[in-house]
């Protein structure tokens, strides 16, 4: 019998226990013959054909399969529709020469590996070894929960392991609604810095939010709604938000958002005195027409609480600035009216006889102006 013992020496043995010769000295015949060193690395790169013809039965003695080695995965989570490439650090994955001894990378439910070959496995949709340290893979479809990653020798059921390591999954948000839109569409001030509450599902405290490719601010609420902080965009309209998890990233919002440009007005207190000079900026002043006879943009001062109506509202009545002067596409000035109380300083459209029709579009609404005694 040959014995392979923990030290990786070998010694033979006659099954019938009779006699017993060392690693080194086998004795037929009274004659001497030294044999090779057999050590248990090599034992047990023998066949089982081939260990039987030596010794008829081979013993392993102390030997144990080693604990998987833990993989390191560059990604822990992942789209539960696939698609998903991950770079995966290990060791073992080739030999000194370069041949590869990773030959499948397979994903099980739940915390532990099974047989490279078992039922309940799925194959990672593609796989390249690149190094003996580094594999890269693309996940395929796993149903959403918890995995874990195992890279075996092998195809079959006497694969070995060559380490494993933990990967969850689970479906991509969606996102469909951005609060105060109407009609599908919400208005933001192109400076960015408000914030809207984007509706959908599968939102995580690690969801991003972008627009049109812009990074925002986004904050978890729950799994269906994020507080988004809107980044600043130059003027225009049709930008859906697009939502990111860990997961992958959603469709974009059904609703979209137009960018408007803002105006401010400098500066925004004064003593209610008629004719103090304000400038006021914004954007597109080069194409609007202020005063004059037809319709016409009126700079108007609207007092707080003051409710707008098409067609009714006389912009006479909304404390007009006066004497406007475009000094700029994004800058103008003018003189106030007599003033008391807070305002917010407005660009409106205005028919031939001064009624007001609309906001100016697409600038909007957000300057305030505080007159008071001094």
């Amino acid at each position: 019998m040959l014995d392979v013992h923990p030290t990786g020496r070998a010694s033979i043995r006659h099954l019938g226990g009779a006699s017993q010769m060392g690693p080194r000295e086998l004795s037929r015949g009274g004659n001497a013959m030294r044999t090779p060193k057999f050590t248990a690395k090599r034992a047990l790169g023998l066949t089982a054909a081939a260990a039987l013809a030596v010794a008829g039965t081979l013993t392993i003695a102390g030997t144990s399969e080693a604990a998987a080695t833990p993989l390191k995965l560059n990604k822990v989570t992942g789209n539960a529709a696939g698609g998903t490439q991950i770079s995966v650090t290990g060791k073992g994955f080739q030999d000194k020469l370069g041949e590869d001894i990773a030959k499948a990378a397979v994903f099980f439910p739940g915390a532990a590996c099974l047989a490279a070959d078992a039922a309940t496995g799925v194959d990672a949709a593609a796989f390249n070894v690149v190094s003996a340290t580094k594999i890269t893979l693309t996940t395929d479809a796993l149903t959403g929960g918890s995995w874990t990653l195992c890279v075996f020798d092998g195809t079959t059921a006497a694969a070995a392991s060559l380490g494993s390591g933990a990967f969850k999954t689970a479906a991509a948000p969606t996102a469909t609604t951005i609060s105060g839109g109407t009609g599908g569409i919400a208005k933001a001030p192109v400076k960015g810095g408000n914030t809207v509450t984007v509706t959908g599902t599968g939102f995580t405290a690690k969801t991003t939010a972008t627009v049109d490719g812009v990074k925002a601010t986004a904050t978890y609420v729950d799994a269906n709604r994020l507080s988004v902080k809107l980044p600043a965009h130059a003027p225009g309209a049709g930008f859906p938000v697009r939502v990111t998890s860990e997961y992958g990233s959603a469709n974009t919002t059904t609703d979209t958002l137009t960018y408007v440009p803002v105006v401010s007005v400098k500066p925004a207190v004064g003593d209610g005195t008629a004719n103090r000079v304000v400038t006021v900026t914004g954007a597109g002043f080069d194409k609007l027409t202020f005063g004059g006879a037809g319709a016409k943009v009126v700079v108007a001062f609207v007092p707080g609480g003051t409710t707008l109506t098409a067609n009714t509202t006389d912009t006479a009545d909304l404390f007009p600035c006066t004497g406007v002067i475009v000094e700029s596409d994004t800058s103008l000035t003018c003189k106030t009216a007599a003033l008391s109380g807070a305002f917010s300083v407005q660009l409106l459209n205005a028919t031939a006889a001064g009624l007001y029709t609309s906001e100016v579009t697409p600038v909007s609404k957000t300057a305030t102006y505080t007159a008071a005694m001094f």
